[in-house]
């Protein structure tokens, strides 16, 4: 059965092997609450996308170590970054002037422990879905890299927030990453976020994101996945949004190995919005399976989901878009757009708008396509003398450059588009 199967690759040991130096007992205890329910609970679904016989951890192996080299260009990143991990380890702490003059705190979470444990331990424990999959209880019980970013009441920072998390594949164990984000009340901010790998052993990496953007705030998140090949990559990220507050996601689903992503926003506050917006492309044989939902708790809430994704060879690409608006959410507004662009006759798409409405005076409403690239685009462009490889590339730029518009950061959007282009010229 999967669910042997599954267990069979676990052990307490693991949990006990993943807790940080002097760990308080509520964080102990949430792990092993998390390990014993794993057993009792199911792999989260993703439509279309059947990924119960993929790695979920990888252990630590010493014959298949390898010197660790950071290469310059990754060591000239790390000083852009507010902190920065590889693997387990915090390699790089650079907060702007900004953030330390309004006493902003963006460290890790041995750190974070000890400075501030009561904070710490409110929103650590906070999210209730951190324990109701298979999934997650795998990634609560074995957390063994934290990062803790919280900004006080009424900041508004006009520099973004930055992190870099670097999977160490040097080694072999799996990492098994958590970044909490906090916007106190009436607070304003972007974070930029980045995720990477360096070594070529292979390694099943996990990484779960909270972003608490509690009432009237504003938080902005900017996301991009660019694992290795070598990587079967498992993502959550989640935001609960308070009254009349803001939280956007922005994503680059870049990754070059299979990938699960979950990206949830919970609308909890009246007249909270929230977008999720995600563009995705994959090449080779790899899999990305994406599932994004927003909830409508809140009365007069409003959450949008736009994801656009191209698939090159014989990759596979599945967006689940699922929109719910929960009895009691009066005035809500829920609405989704799934694209997916075929590059390849052997490539294989799936866009899955899912409506779940549980109330009467709402707006609630989806769009879906699956397609080919249009040729009639690529005649008109090759009509002004663009060679028919530059216009196909044009073509593709335009249709994902429809979520990248809305990047304000120029850094993030330019990697993303170097990332695209050398997909497509490796495709």
């Amino acid at each position: 059965m999967i669910k042997d199967k599954f267990m069979r690759q676990m052990s307490p040991e693991m949990v006990e092997d993943s807790t940080f130096d002097q760990e308080p007992e509520w964080m102990t205890d949430f792990r092993h609450d998390a390990f014993e329910k794993m057993a009792t609970k199911q792999l989260p679904q993703i439509d279309k996308m059947d990924y119960h016989a993929w790695k979920f951890i990888s252990t630590n192996n010493d014959d298949k170590n390898q010197e660790q080299v950071i290469d310059n260009h990754i060591e000239k990143e790390i000083d852009n970054y507010s902190i920065t991990t590889m693997g387990t380890k915090t390699i790089g702490m650079h907060p702007s002037d900004e953030m330390i003059q309004n006493k902003v705190i963006c460290c890790d979470f041995k750190t974070a422990i000890n400075k501030y444990p009561e904070i710490v331990q409110e929103y650590f424990t906070k999210n209730e879905a951190m324990q109701n999959n298979r999934l997650s209880c795998l990634q609560s019980s074995m957390i063994n890299n934290g990062i803790f970013i919280y900004v006080p009441k009424n900041v508004e920072l006009k520099e973004p927030i930055s992190v870099y998390m670097i999977e160490n594949n040097y080694q072999t164990k799996s990492t098994f990453s958590r970044l909490i984000v906090v916007g106190d009340q009436s607070s304003k901010f972007d974070v930029v976020q980045k995720l990477g790998s360096v070594g070529s052993n292979k390694k099943v990496s996990h990484v779960n994101i909270d972003v608490y953007a509690k009432d009237n705030s504003n938080v902005q998140f900017f996301a991009l996945d660019a694992m290795g090949e070598q990587n079967i990559t498992y993502v959550m990220r989640h935001s609960d949004v308070g009254r009349k507050a803001k939280m956007n996601w922005m994503i680059g689903s870049f990754n070059d190995g299979n990938t699960i992503s979950d990206v949830s926003t919970d609308l909890n506050g009246e007249g909270s919005k929230g977008n999720t917006r995600i563009v995705s492309l994959a090449n080779g044989r790899q899999q990305q399976g994406i599932n994004t939902r927003v909830t409508n708790y809140g009365k007069h809430s409003d959450g949008e989901i736009s994801q656009r994704g191209a698939i090159l060879d014989r990759a596979k690409i599945v967006f689940n878009g699922i929109g719910k608006v929960a009895h009691g959410a009066h005035g809500a507004n829920n609405q989704q757009e799934n694209s997916v662009l075929m590059l390849s006759d052997e490539a294989t798409g799936d866009a899955n708008p899912i409506l779940l409405i549980d109330e009467n005076d709402v707006v609630a409403g989806h769009k879906a396509s699956i397609g080919k690239i249009d040729e009639r685009q690529l005649y008109y462009l090759m009509s002004r003398g663009i060679k028919p490889e530059v216009a196909k590339k044009l073509v593709i730029r335009g249709f994902l450059g429809i979520i990248l518009s809305h990047i304000p950061s120029e850094t993030i959007k330019n990697q993303m588009i170097n990332i695209i282009e050398g997909k497509l010229a490796n495709g």
